[in-house]
């Protein structure tokens, strides 16, 4: 299991995935800087609804940041194989010479990534779990755990929707287990109220709460807040994305305020029913909201007139602060990678006997899987075979048995797949031909043939190459005094034997030996 993930993780797409989420912290930190920036110009001349929409617009801006980055590393890749890494910060951007060799550096940031990545990944399923588990749970608060509300309600909701020209129909709900007004669902919207709202509320201040989720209802706000967080789930790690979605549901909640008391048309009747609605909430509630920043008091204070100091998920200095903070930090990452690829793009000189050199061939293949065995009987041996590697293995299939011990080789064909995994091998058993290798308990080696590939382009197999995979392989110049490095797509494998799909061809001459001290670097020269 280890070694799996260990191999998805050293694939080129898993390193460029790393480096974007490395370059998201300042490109993050610059979009939420330039938000703030837009808003503090913008001042009161911006009206709820504009904020709203900018802070929108910024946090779109952070998710779509990500995903070109991630674009433009794979065409850089994809259109300059034969010289991955050679191109300066001069000649490119710093950002062109860092992204086009973010994969390929040896060294600290290569054993860093793939870690890096594993732990992005774990975070995003633990807050997707968290997300999926927030959806059961509104599903099961709308059709197990509340009822219709009693049938004068649901008019007086038929007759707000009617005024505020909502198309939708929605139903009125009451539970005990919500303590203020909320929508729930999108193409089938439900109001939820609290038992206690419709009974202990005067009525015109029920009708103007409800009209303020009838708001959430027209703007759509159900399947915005649900991509909102998705965008947290995916970019969790960057506090900008946080502090940018909760300034969008802190403007959504004014401009349906504001929508509210058009519809009900009296600004102080529905003042006094947000406050009456806090009254309703337990009291160690209200301590938690109070220090909570006080949106309650904020919004009733604009309503009337009489707006509170500003107040946001993180205060206006301490916000600069942190996002110029990640600002540095993410430049300050690209910087170092780009002195580092400066210093990637010096030639080495390496000597021809430390490296293993391959002819690109073309040909037949057979396809084998290799394992270690035991002799458990004269003519019967039991050979464990990774996991992975058993989806094609089957009875009858060819063996070929080789003592650890000597240096006879045997033929037979498996006779039996033992059910069940132990330690991620498979146990198969095979039937030997002719006279035994070895006494019962020897140690065997063997083979098992399971197919072979008609007339294909192969190579000897390179350390780290994996199946249906990309990578880069040192291929020799003609006068074999130096090797570049070229991107390569592999095909299926056998024990010692890799197809290649493209980027070479046959009579190509490569390094397949390990190259991880120098697989950096575009060229070496060879002695």
């Amino acid at each position: 299991m280890t070694y799996t993930i260990q191999s998805v993780l050293a694939q080129p797409w898993a390193e460029r995935l790393g480096w974007t989420l490395i370059h998201f912290i300042w490109q993050g930190a610059s979009i939420g800087l330039v938000f703030a920036l837009a808003r503090g110009l913008a001042g009161p001349r911006l009206s709820a609804n504009g904020r709203y929409l900018l802070a929108c617009l910024a946090l779109a801006a952070m998710v779509a940041a990500p995903l070109a980055t991630f674009g433009v590393m794979a065409s850089l890749e994809l259109g300059g194989s034969a010289r991955l890494t050679s191109a300066a910060p001069s000649e490119g951007g710093v950002f062109a010479g860092v992204a086009s060799a973010a994969w390929t550096q040896p060294g600290i940031w290569q054993r860093v990534m793939p870690w890096l990545v594993l732990a992005w990944l774990g975070g995003v399923v633990v807050f997707t779990v968290r997300l999926i588990g927030g959806w059961f749970r509104t599903a099961s608060l709308r059709s197990v755990e509340s009822r219709p509300a009693p049938s004068n309600w649901q008019q007086t909701l038929d007759r707000l929707i009617a005024r505020m020209g909502i198309a939708q129909s929605v139903r009125l709900m009451v539970t005990s287990l919500v303590e203020v007004p909320a929508v729930m669902g999108w193409l089938r919207p439900v109001i939820l109220m609290p038992v206690g709202a419709l009974t202990g509320l005067s009525p015109q201040y029920v009708e103007a709460l409800l009209a303020h989720e009838l708001a959430h209802v027209w703007r759509r706000d159900y399947l915005v807040n649900l991509l909102q967080s998705v965008a947290e789930a995916v970019l969790f790690y960057h506090p900008a994305v946080w502090w940018l979605s909760a300034e969008i549901r802190n403007e959504r909640e004014l401009c349906c305020d504001d929508l509210a008391v058009a519809a009900s048309g009296d600004v102080l009747t529905y003042a006094r029913a947000l406050a009456e609605l806090e009254s309703f909430r337990p009291a160690h509630l209200q301590v938690a909201i109070a220090a909570n920043s006080g949106g309650l008091l904020n919004r009733i204070g604009r309503l009337l007139g009489q707006p509170q100091p500003a107040t946001h998920t993180l205060p206006g200095p301490a916000a600069a602060w942190a996002l110029s903070i990640l600002l540095l930090a993410g430049v300050g990452a690209v910087v170092v990678r780009g002195a580092q690829d400066n210093t990637a793009s010096q030639e080495v000189t390496v000597s021809r006997d430390a490296i293993w050199v391959d002819t690109v061939k073309l040909g037949d293949v057979p396809l084998r899987v290799r394992g270690l065995g035991v002799l458990t009987k004269p003519d019967t041996v039991e050979l464990m075979i990774a996991e992975q590697q058993m989806k094609q293995v089957q009875l009858g299939q060819a063996v070929t048995i080789q003592p650890q011990m000597g240096r006879e080789t045997y033929t037979g064909q498996v006779t039996r797949i033992h059910p069940g995994v132990t330690s991620g091998t498979v146990t198969v058993e095979a039937q030997i031909k002719g006279a035994p290798p070895t006494q019962a308990g020897g140690k065997v080696d063997g083979t098992i043939q399971i197919g072979g590939l008609i007339n294909v382009v192969y190579v000897g197999r390179p350390v780290l190459a994996n199946a249906d995979s990309e990578g880069t392989l040192y291929k020799l110049e003609p006068d074999g005094k130096q090797a570049v490095r070229v991107k390569v797509r592999f095909g299926r494998t056998s024990v010692n034997q890799i197809e290649i799909r493209s980027g070479l061809q046959p009579g190509d001459k490569v390094i397949v030996s390990d190259v991880t001290s120098f697989r950096g670097l575009d060229r070496i020269n060879l002695k």
